[in-house]
């Protein structure tokens, strides 16, 4: 029988924490429990800081529990947008906070032995168009002029149909919540605090400092807040979930009757599809996403799941969906609010996990 979560928490057992009781002071409060508060936590304990770390819900239980788990600089088309939206050095930028996030996710792996199916892979964009063949290789000409290695390749080892595909090599894939299992134990363990069930809902001055307030009325007091929760808990004067728009997205953990030929793979053209591989109690599954749509706006959830289940018997040879589950992203920006001691990174996408990552190093 399907099974309708991800697969991530087949092979982990997270810690629990309990929910906060009282009132806190710290040097930083981080409101929610994904990769980017984990991480942001982990990185402040590292450097002697003592944090709280709020998560409304359970800890990994949000988007970064549902992700794919790509690390990669390659986004679908973007770099050829970038150049004409922003301009040559910002494109590039872009390029190596993503790039910059996959060597600092790869060095905390290595640092702490980290057992959690780091895999070096190629990424791939693929064609089936001749339309969606033109944007390829605009693409490949912005990747020359930011100076990003790629190539154009003339076909993908799954049966479909392409016009071309573009190469990114030396990206990553991994096991997302094995991975940030132990940077939790390094924030416990460092004598910061997390509390799950705890749901922020307003922060106030608090002289100096600022304080979080939470629904069950305690409050955590610190030097600076940074909030990561996946939608806005604080407006202030950003009107931050103005800026956002939500995307639903849907995944299949699959056993197929082909071998796995390696590399991680998107498609331009609609609808999208996402293919890489993953481990699964020491065998190998291929996890096969897709259909994404406008929250709230799609047809009947079983049409997607079958959309994909019929895509990947006939590209993947796929004999068994063992998992299925959804995803759903806000597209926004990470920024400091101009007028407070506050970073926002809410609304944040499965997809681009490494930006994240990277500002939680850099911001």
């Amino acid at each position: 029988m399907t099974r309708l979560e991800p697969l991530w928490r087949d092979e982990v057992k997270l810690q629990s924490f309990p929910s906060l009781k009282g009132d806190q002071n710290v040097d930083v409060v981080i409101v929610g429990g994904g990769i980017t508060g984990i991480t942001t936590g982990y990185l402040l304990v590292k450097e002697g800081l003592k944090v709280a770390l709020l998560e409304a819900d359970k800890l990994l239980n949000g988007t970064t529990g549902h992700t794919t788990a790509k690390i990669t600089a390659q986004h679908a088309l973007i770099y050829d947008e970038f150049i004409s939206h922003f301009g040559k050095s910002a494109a590039r930028l872009y390029y190596e906070a993503a790039i910059g996030a996959l060597e600092i996710i790869k060095g905390l792996v290595d640092e702490h032995e980290i057992s959690c199916h780091y895999e070096a892979q190629d990424a791939y964009l693929y064609a089936t168009s001749e339309q969606s063949l033109t944007k390829l290789k605009k693409e490949l000409a912005a990747y020359e002029k930011l100076n990003i290695k790629g190539e154009l390749v003339a076909d993908i080892p799954f049966d479909i149909k392409v016009q071309v595909a573009l190469k990114m090599s030396g990206q990553a894939q991994f096991h997302p919540l094995q991975y940030l299992a132990r940077l939790v134990q390094a924030i416990a363990d460092g004598g910061s605090f997390i509390y799950e069930h705890t749901t922020a809902v307003n922060i106030k001055d608090a002289g100096d400092k600022k304080a979080v307030l939470t629904l069950n009325g305690s409050r955590v007091t610190g030097n600076y807040v940074i909030a990561c929760s996946h939608f806005p808990f604080y407006e202030g004067t950003g009107l931050y979930s103005a800026r956002l728009h939500a995307d639903r997205s849907y995944v299949l953990a699959c056993t197929t009757k082909m071998k796995y030929p390696g590399g991680m793979y998107l498609s331009v053209d609609q609808p999208i599809r996402s293919i890489r591989s993953a481990m699964l109690n020491g065998e190998q599954v291929v996890l096969i996403g897709g259909e994404s749509h406008k929250a709230g706006q799609g047809q009947d959830t079983r049409l997607h799941y079958e959309a994909l289940s019929l895509f990947g018997r006939d590209a993947l040879e796929v004999e068994k969906v063992l998992y299925r589950w959804s995803t759903q992203d806000f597209h926004k920006r990470v920024f400091r609010h101009a007028l407070e001691d506050m970073i926002v990174q809410d609304g944040i996408s499965c997809k681009k996990h490494t930006l994240f990552i990277y500002s939680s190093c850099e911001g």
